[in-house]
């Protein structure tokens, strides 16, 4: 068993429990709830943003980027494939190709 399903199986039982179901009816303690929720959201997104920012000042390649590229690279594939696909139907009967 991983360590998220310990973790969700742990809190399953204790949202089970009547004690913190009625906990969790307390404004304050879903509002601190919510709050944390927040900050790791906003956490990683300053995360984020700074290591796009020392990967573009060390002139890195994005992940987006990279994808961006496969994608070029694979439709270029496929270009290709299509151009020899179409010359080979243009053979000559002696063997010499026309393209």
């Amino acid at each position: 068993m991983t360590w998220k399903q310990q973790l969700f199986n742990k809190a399953f039982t204790l949202m089970q429990d009547p004690r913190v179901a009625k906990l969790l009816q307390d404004p304050r303690v879903m509002s601190s709830i919510m709050g944390a929720m927040k900050l790791r959201s906003d956490v990683e997104r300053s995360l984020n943003q700074r290591i796009k920012q020392l990967a573009k000042s060390l002139r890195l390649a994005s992940e987006d980027e990279v994808q961006e590229l496969q994608r070029a690279v694979a439709r270029l594939e496929q270009e290709l494939e299509r151009a020899r696909n179409q010359g080979q139907r243009r053979d000559v009967p002696d063997g010499r190709s026309l393209l």
